[in-house]
C-alpha cells in the first residue's frame, strides 16, 4: 500500500491565497476610497491628511492631473502658513518641494527666490542694526548655510564683525597706552555704523589728543610726517562726512574731524577754518 498523503500543504496554500486575495481586494477598495477622501480633506482644509493620502494614493498609482493639482495646491498653501508663522526652514523645504510637483515650476521657483532673498535682507538689516547674532542665527535656522550663497554670506557677517571688533579692541589697547596716532589708524578702519558709534567717545577722546600731541611737537609714529602741512579740502570733507554719517551736527563733524587731522578751527570773521 502507498503511504498516505497529507493534505496540510494544499491547505496552506489554499489559505495563502485567500490571504493574498484578501489583501489585493482591500488595497484595491482603499485605492478607490482615496480620491473622495482627498477631495473631502482639501475641502476641510486639512493639509496634513491631503498630503498623507496623496502620498498613499501616489504609492498605489500615478495620480492624474486633478489629483496632482489638488495635492500640489495643498502642498503650496502650508508652505504659505509655515512662511507666515515664521517656520522658515520648513516652509523653503516645502517650497523646494513643489518644484517637482508643480505644472508651473517656474511660478515655485520665483517664490522660492523671493523668500531666499527676503531672509537674507532680514539678516542684513539686522547686522547693520549691530545684532550680528541674530542676523547669522537667521541664516543657520532657515536653513540658507545648506547652501553656497547663504555660506558665503553668513561668512561674509562673520568675518567682517570680527575685523571691526578686533580695530576697535586694538584702538582702545593703543589710546590706554597713550599711542594715539595707532589708535587712531585703527579707528579708521572700523566699517560698520554699529562698531563706529561704539567708538565715537573713544575717537572725539583720540583725536584731541593726538591733535594737541601734534601741536606740542611731541614724537609720532613713524608713518606720519612731523611737519606742518596744509590740510587738504578732500582730507576734511572725508572726515567731515564721516562723522555726519554718525549723526553728529555739522558743526560738531567739522570740528572733530579737524581736530583728527591734526588741525584746530580758527574763527576768521563769520567764517572759520581748519589749519595746523
Amino acid at each position: 500500500m502507498s503511504p498516505r498523503r497529507s493534505r496540510l500543504p494544499k491547505v496552506w496554500i489554499w489559505n495563502s491565497i485567500s490571504l493574498v486575495g484578501a489583501v489585493v481586494l482591500s488595497l484595491l477598495w482603499w485605492q478607490s476610497q482615496l480620491p473622495a477622501r482627498l477631495a473631502q480633506a482639501v475641502e476641510n482644509d486639512q493639509l496634513d491628511t491631503c498630503l498623507r493620502l496623496g502620498e498613499q494614493l501616489a504609492a498605489l498609482r500615478q495620480l492624474n492631473s486633478e489629483e496632482q493639482a489638488i495635492v500640489a495646491g495643498c502642498l503650496r498653501e502650508q508652505a504659505s502658513r509655515n512662511w507666515q508663522q515664521q517656520r522658515l526652514r520648513l516652509a523653503l523645504d516645502q517650497q523646494r518641494q513643489l518644484l517637482l510637483r508643480s505644472g508651473n515650476p517656474a511660478v515655485e521657483e520665483r517664490r522660492l527666490q523671493q523668500w531666499r532673498q527676503e531672509i537674507q535682507r532680514h539678516a542684513m538689516e539686522a547686522y547693520q542694526r549691530g545684532e550680528a547674532r541674530q542676523a547669522m542665527a537667521l541664516l543657520t535656522s532657515s536653513g540658507e548655510t545648506r547652501f553656497t550663497d547663504g555660506q558665503q554670506l553668513h561668512a561674509t557677517l562673520e568675518d567682517h564683525w570680527a575685523a571691526n571688533r578686533y580695530a576697535y579692541s586694538q584702538a582702545a589697547s593703543a589710546a590706554a597706552g597713550e599711542n594715539w596716532w595707532e589708535a587712531l589708524d585703527q579707528l579708521n578702519q572700523l566699517n560698520h555704523p554699529w562698531w563706529q558709534r561704539k567708538a565715537l567717545s573713544l575717537r572725539t577722546d583720540v583725536s584731541r589728543q593726538a591733535a594737541a600731541m601734534q601741536r606740542s611737537n611731541q614724537p609720532k609714529d613713524s608713518h606720519r610726517d612731523s611737519g606742518d602741512q596744509p590740510i587738504s579740502d578732500n582730507e576734511l570733507d572725508a572726515a567731515v562726512q564721516r562723522h555726519l554719517s554718525l549723526g553728529l551736527s555739522a558743526w560738531q563733524a567739522f570740528e572733530l574731524g579737524c581736530s583728527e587731522l591734526g588741525g584746530q578751527v580758527l574763527e576768521q570773521g563769520p567764517e572759520s577754518s581748519c589749519q595746523r
